[in-house]
């Protein structure tokens, strides 16, 4: 189980590396990762994933409205 990072700690990354506060937050976030959680010696395992394709287009509501059945339509295999 992974503990939660503390804001402290987030902080201190940020002021011993002179970040700006301008710079994207998911970049900083990246690197303080990269630098905080020890690096595995294993290599990830690939994800499996297949794309389903539907096979009718959807359409777009003509008054711009989705219902339920649409959205459930949209993301059913």
């Amino acid at each position: 189980m992974r503990s939660m990072i503390r804001y402290s700690d987030l902080v201190s990354y940020t002021k011993e590396n002179h970040i700006s506060w301008s710079t994207d937050l998911f970049d900083v976030l990246r690197k303080f990762f990269e630098q905080y959680s020890p690096q595995s010696s294993l290599s990830p395992t690939p994800l499996r994933q297949e794309t389903i394709f539907p096979t009718e287009e959807f359409k777009e509501p003509e008054d711009g409205e989705y219902s339920i059945d649409d959205v459930l339509t949209l993301f059913s295999p």
